[in-house]
């Protein structure tokens, strides 16, 4: 089986091998479980921190105080329970401003998982209580 081919190469193209799904899905998948399996003791945001933005937006978001390298969300619950949470498309990488963040959220002691893969997302909240457990035979 070939990859995709591209409208604009020659007639004599092999295709290449597509990118893989942009994490947005992986994203998307994960807020709809929250808005329906959410325990109520939890709060949680999404933290949209590295889309491509215009200049200007970009330097007032960074003059108010926004920072490279948080997670993509985070989890507040009971008993100052914290939880961050980092989404990654299939093969991504850590930058180097997560890799100290991350450093940092784990020398405070706070838990947080790094992955591309939604059932290790999702089984991870089930086991820490943010969602309730009956997604799991989902």
């Amino acid at each position: 089986m070939i990859g995709q081919l591209d409208l604009f190469a020659g007639r004599r193209q092999r295709g290449r091998k597509p990118k893989p799904a942009p994490e947005f899905a992986l994203h998307c998948m994960i807020a709809d479980d929250l808005k329906r399996f959410l325990n109520p003791a939890w709060r949680y945001t999404h933290i949209p921190l590295g889309e491509f933005r215009d200049i200007r937006t970009a330097v007032r978001l960074k003059r108010m105080g926004a920072r490279a390298g948080f997670p993509d969300f985070v989890f507040i619950g009971p008993k100052q329970s914290v939880f961050w949470l980092e989404l990654k498309r299939p093969g991504g990488r850590v930058s180097e401003a997560q890799a100290d963040i991350f450093d940092h959220i784990t020398r405070c002691g706070f838990p947080f998982l790094v992955t591309d893969n939604y059932k290790v997302a999702r089984d991870a909240m089930i086991d820490l209580g943010i969602l309730r457990s009956i997604i799991r035979g989902a």
